[in-house]
């Protein structure tokens, strides 16, 4: 965050402080950028980057929360992640509303369940029959063996071809 905005910096590491008085998160860096998290929660709370900070918000109250904080906006309202931005020389200016609802976006990912995959939700919920033991024991296959051919004994690059020489010609 130095190189773009050098009055960032201190209100980031602020933000993060505070948020992790008031909440339990993850904060994973990714390149120069962070990303908070909820403990042991996949969807990402807070983006904070060079440029400034990206904060999940519920769709419904996004426009709302954008408002609340001059200079913000929607990232993109169709997106069902909806995210906020508040570029890194605004920071200060909307710091308390900006750790609002960075406390709210760490709540709404603790909550937001991840989708299961349909094949897995389907094998969850279908019932499992017992299993009938096994009459008779059956042998496996020996697990395939691969032979070495041999090298050129000159280049020791290539396998020989079958009739004895180096493929490349040159040995």
């Amino acid at each position: 965050m130095d190189e773009y905005n050098p009055g960032a910096a201190p209100s980031v590491a602020r933000l993060l402080l505070e948020l992790r008085g008031r909440t339990t998160v993850d904060v994973r860096t990714v390149g120069r950028a962070l990303q908070v998290r909820p403990q042991g929660a996949t969807g990402v709370a807070v983006y904070i980057h060079p440029g400034g900070v990206d904060v999940a918000v519920d769709p419904e109250r996004a426009n709302e929360v954008a408002l609340s904080m001059p200079g913000a906006y929607v990232r993109d309202p169709d997106d069902p992640n909806t995210v906020v931005t508040l570029e890194a020389d605004l920071i200060d200016e909307n710091y308390d509303v900006l750790l609002a609802t960075a406390v709210d976006a760490v709540e709404l990912r603790k909550t937001t369940v991840k989708p299961v995959k349909a094949t897995r939700a389907k094998a969850a919920a279908a019932p499992k029959a017992p299993r009938a033991a096994k009459a008779t024991t059956t042998k496996r296959a020996p697990a395939k063996v691969e032979v070495e051919r041999p090298r050129c004994p000159k280049c020791r690059q290539y396998e020989l071809l079958a009739s004895g020489e180096c493929p490349s010609g040159y040995c």
